[in-house]
């Protein structure tokens, strides 16, 4: 059954009409395969003149003429448009089309032909009378927006199921409301006043929100026009929902808004005939680059960039907006002002509803800050701080480099080692801001003697490296050095005063000397160390002899790693004496190596070993460990009050946890801290007195005995000094060798009168005459320890000694 769609009307009656052939405004026939008509529609009668009993059953050709035979009705026939007269019921022979198509959507009476009659240009029905028949009711009633007649009350006479919808209202709830209500309070005005002037002039049209019975909100543009029904005037129109365009509209001006007020410069480009040109660009752009919208529009944004430079990000660009596809990109443009800038640059592009792209967004940022700050970031983490040399990373990355060079058959190179032969005593002596000139200066020497190509480096302390790259012979590279030492050894203009700070050199040549970096950086340490066995201040070059003592000096280092895990090291005892009563109140651990092979091995020998490899680590942990053992011992046996020191290395003190594992050993042998003393250098405190001061108040918070060895060796600031805390400083050995000459005594003198005063015991270390005795007795020296009394004792004989009460005759 077809459907009877209806329109609403105030008086609730129904304006019905058939969905059928009927009301069409064109002229239509049905007729079957032998072309009798079947079924038609009211516009055929009128445009023919005939009545329903004059057309049902006649055939077609009764009605139209052409003028050749045509076979209209087949199964094959698909759409046929052919011309002809229509024969009027006046005698009339009226042109027309007529537009034959098998009804191939009507499964239930296959075989028939739809057949559309359609007056030509000046013979057409007039497009009123077309209108009258045309189905209006249905049309209204989905129409996909509302429709509406209302009085002059201000309510509605006619409406359709869209207006009930919308407003969440059955329609009996229509008629008595008014129409202000279905709108919010302050709408209310303006949809009267747009009503009154579609009254008033014929027309209006305005955009207001519906507030549903439930509160359902919809955004409508409506177009009202004046008009009467019967007598009675009133205005009818529509309402289009416009809520998705508003809120897409909402979208994009925030969406522009944020373009607007973005920090990051923007530019939109349309994309046509191959070309991509400015539209666009917000407030950030114009103050990133100096140009503003009106000076730029139109053009292509290439005009920024820096001809010659980062091509490979432009080919990039031009590849990506060849196949319209994103694309990120970092490079330099130019501003108005002509100042060169890092741009880190996105582009997207904006595709539109049918898969095209039309245009493109760029978002820009400017990153020359922070390109510049990662400049500074590599070059710190490449370069030394002190003097802006190569630092060991750099000079590792580019001795690798020129090694691969080689390799692959390219020119070898050569690496020196350069070793300042009196760094240590200009900067004990003039303090480290002095050494600080010092290497500056011997940096920029350096520096300027060499090709622009070749490389200097510092690794740290006074050691500076040379890397030359493609050198023409020894012969040169030996030269070369010669003028370098010669220009080291010149002297440094400081304060007023003449500094001489020497160079030892010592060079490998590659590949001759080794292939990797590891080996002749071995190689030239090597040879480096032979400069300054030889005397200082000279070059020497790498050698087989050389290589045996390397090779030596590698063994004695495995060998001194194995001996530290298989414990044969040994630990004596230089027994301490109180200067005031000859009792012996403490002693230092020295320790011995016992090698199966090399027999005893002095401390001068594997310390420093021990030291450059990490060795001294395990080895001082080992140290330790044995004189809190020996303590132990003596305490079991009833002596008290007896104090063992033990040096400490810069390395020791370095470590992370060095005072907790210092405070478990203490525990694990049941030792009172303070029978515990830890010597150190002056020049270890000194090195970095910041950080040394912190270790060693966390030291003295254990409880520990704190000792500066070797005092008046180094450049103390008395400051400092008196921040430490120490209980003991110890004068060392050189400054008792003659205590008949001034300056020897005036030194110690003052040592011992300044311990005293900062009120710190004072130890004279090396002791070994009576008259080096008598001077620190006379000048109150605390204690004293050397061969004068005793060299260093086995343990067993250090029990005995201090057990059996011997004593120094005082």
């Amino acid at each position: 059954m077809p459907a009877w769609p209806t329109i609403r009307s105030a008086g609730s009656a129904r304006l019905e009409t058939p969905m059928s052939l009927a009301p069409l405004p064109l002229a239509v026939l049905v007729a079957d395969a032998a072309g009798t008509v079947v079924s038609w529609n009211k516009a055929f009668e009128k445009l023919a003149g005939f009545g329903a009993e004059a057309v049902r059953g006649r055939d077609l050709a009764g009605f139209v003429e052409f003028d050749e035979t045509v076979t209209l009705f087949s199964p094959s026939v698909a759409q046929a448009n052919l011309a002809g007269r229509l024969l009027c019921a006046d005698g009339r022979r009226l042109p027309v089309r007529l537009t034959v198509a098998p009804q191939s959507l009507d499964t239930e009476e296959p075989g028939k032909y739809s057949v559309i009659v359609l007056p030509l240009a000046g013979h057409a029905a007039p497009r009123n009378a077309l209108l009258q028949d045309f189905p209006v009711a249905e049309l209204i009633e989905n129409l996909p927006c509302v429709f509406y007649v209302i009085d002059q009350s201000g309510h509605l006479l006619l409406w359709n199921r869209q207006l009930e919808q919308v407003l969440e209202r059955p329609g009996e709830e229509l008629p008595s409301t008014d129409v202000g209500t279905f709108f919010d309070e302050h709408e209310r005005a303006l949809v009267r006043d747009k009503i009154l002037a579609a009254f008033e002039q014929g027309s209006s049209s305005h955009e207001a929100e519906f507030v549903g019975k439930h509160g359902k909100r919809t955004t409508c543009l409506f177009n009202c026009a004046r008009t009467r029904l019967g007598n009675v005037p009133c205005v009818f129109g529509t309402g289009l929902d416009i809520s998705a365009r508003k809120k897409t509209e909402q979208g994009l001006r925030v969406s522009e808004r944020a373009m607007f007020s973005s920090v990051n410069a923007i530019i939109i480009t349309c994309c046509a005939h191959g070309k991509n040109l400015i539209e666009y660009v917000n407030p950030a752009f114009e103050q990133m680059t100096g140009y503003t919208l009106a000076e730029i529009k139109g053009r292509d944004p290439r005009f920024m960039r820096l001809e010659g430079c980062d091509m490979h990000e432009h080919a990039r660009i031009r590849a990506a907006l060849h196949t319209k596809s994103s694309v990120h990109a970092v490079l330099r443009n130019i501003r108005k002002s002509g100042e060169i800038f890092w741009n880190d640059l996105r582009i997207d592009p904006v595709i539109n509803i049918d898969g095209n792209v039309t245009h493109f967004v760029a978002v820009l940022n400017d990153v020359t800050q922070s390109r510049q700050y990662e400049r500074r970031l590599h070059h710190m983490a490449h370069h030394d701080a002190l003097t802006g040399l190569a630092n060991r990373t750099l000079l590792q990355e580019r001795l690798k480099q020129a090694l691969e060079a080689t390799a692959r058959g390219g020119p070898g190179g050569a690496l020196a080692f350069v070793d300042l032969d009196n760094f240590k005593h200009i900067n004990d002596t003039f303090g480290h801001d002095a050494g600080d000139a010092v290497l500056r200066e011997i940096a920029g020497r350096l520096r300027v003697g060499v090709r622009e190509h070749d490389t200097v480096a510092r690794l740290g302390g006074d050691e500076f490296v040379l890397l030359i790259v493609e050198p023409p012979g020894e012969t040169v590279v030996a030269d070369l050095l010669e003028r370098l030492r010669h220009s080291v050894d010149r002297p440094i203009l400081l304060d007023g005063r003449e500094l001489i700070a020497g160079g030892s050199f010592g060079v490998a040549m590659f590949p001759r000397d080794g292939d990797t970096v590891d080996r002749i950086m071995r190689a030239a340490d090597a040879a480096m160390y032979h400069a300054k066995t030889m005397g200082k201040n000279n070059v020497q070059f790498y050698s087989e002899d050389l290589s045996r003592v390397v090779h030596q000096h590698l063994l004695l280092e495995a060998s001194l790693n194995r001996a530290i895990r298989n414990r044969e090291m040994a630990l004596g005892y230089q027994p301490k004496v109180d200067l005031r009563t000859g009792r012996i109140v403490g002693a230092e651990a020295l320790v011995r190596w016992h090698s199966p092979e090399r027999g005893v091995v002095g401390p001068d020998q594997f310390i420093p070993i021990a030291e450059q490899t990490g060795l001294i680590v395990p080895l001082g942990d080992w140290v330790i460990a044995e004189a809190c053992n020996t303590l132990r011992a003596l305490t079991a046996q009833g002596v008290e009050d007896f104090v063992i020191s033990v040096n400490l290395s810069a390395r020791q003190l370095r470590q992370r946890r060095f005072v907790e594992h210092l405070e478990a050993t203490l525990r694990e042998y049941s030792i009172l801290p303070n029978a515990l003393e830890l010597e150190v250098t002056e020049s270890q405190l000194m090195d970095n007195p910041a950080a040394a001061l912190e270790v060693l108040a966390r030291l003295k918070s254990l409880g520990v005995r704190l000792s500066i060895d070797d005092f008046g060796t180094g450049y103390s600031s008395l400051s400092y000094l008196q921040k430490f805390p120490v209980d003991v400083i110890k004068i060392d050995r050189s400054f008792l060798g003659d205590v008949a000459g001034d300056g020897n005594a005036v030194i110690a003198r003052t040592i011992i009168a300044l311990g005293h005063n900062l009120k710190l015991e004072v130890i004279a270390e090396g002791v070994e005459t009576q008259e080096q005795l008598a001077f620190l007795r006379d000048h109150e020296c605390d204690q004293m320890q050397g061969y004068y009394f005793s060299p260093a004792l086995p343990p067993e004989r250090l029990s005995s000694m201090v057990c059996s009460g011997v004593r120094m005759a005082v």
